[in-house]
């Protein structure tokens, strides 16, 4: 009379471990989800003026195991076959709102030279190694022949002065970081029309107590490529 109790309750035992081993497997296998891209030629200002591009990389990288399972970032020009992967020891990462941006916006050209345009593959992938694949392109961009503007701080105040053929370089950021580099927050600089702006640096360090220092940075209207000014102390 017992054994039908017994081989009952062992095969509900049994279809329950395949049920929790499926859920496991799927759970551990789910892919990553390039959900969208932001791409950007920028020119990078060295302490002696000069300017060296960088192309800027970032994905919203959504996992349904978790931001942790992150595993690394591959961006390949297809006709080069030039390539960088960014891992999570490379890997810089931005909130905007909700939503969690992974890349890097320091790629090098060959040489340190110019990036490369054309198409271009990405692959991030998460820790188990499942990938998702996207692409974009990098179009010829007309930069300014010199700086949009130019950045200081002299004691409590910080002053941008807008060049007055900035060729549509005109959507300014000030962009503040801690002693490590890290960027702590940004603040959009208002266009008011006037050629320049100023504003107190304490209004800075009240939304990143912990900022040492600031860079300028300056974006077209499409957005597809900016100029980062070199930084300046606050403190």
């Amino acid at each position: 009379m017992k054994t039908p109790f017994r081989q009952s309750a062992l095969t509900a035992v049994f279809a329950f471990a395949i049920f929790t081993s499926v859920f496991l497997s799927s759970c551990s296998s789910a892919n990553p989800q390039i959900k969208g891209k932001s791409v950007k030629v920028i020119r990078v200002e060295g302490t002696d003026g000069t300017f060296a591009e960088r192309l800027s990389v970032f994905i919203l990288y959504e996992d349904s195991d978790g931001p942790a399972d992150f595993g690394s970032i591959a961006v390949t020009h297809d006709e080069t076959g030039l390539s960088w992967t960014i891992g999570p020891d490379r890997a810089e990462v931005r909130q905007r709102g909700k939503d969690r941006w992974v890349g890097s916006n320091i790629l090098a050209g060959p040489a340190g030279g110019e990036i490369p345009r054309g198409e271009y593959t990405i692959v991030a992938n998460d820790l188990a190694g499942n990938e998702s694949v996207s692409s974009f392109a990098v179009e010829k961009q007309a930069f300014p022949e010199r700086a949009p503007c130019v950045f200081s701080i002299t004691d409590d105040i910080w002053t941008i002065n807008r060049n007055t053929s900035p060729e549509g370089f005109t959507r300014i950021w000030i962009l503040l970081y801690d002693s490590e580099g890290k960027l702590l927050n940004s603040w959009v600089v208002p266009n008011s029309g006037q050629r320049i702006t100023t504003g107190f640096v304490k209004a800075l360090t009240s939304v990143a107590p912990n900022a040492v220092t600031a860079q300028c940075y300056v974006e077209n209207g499409s957005g597809s490529a900016g100029v980062l000014l070199t930084s300046v102390n606050i403190r």
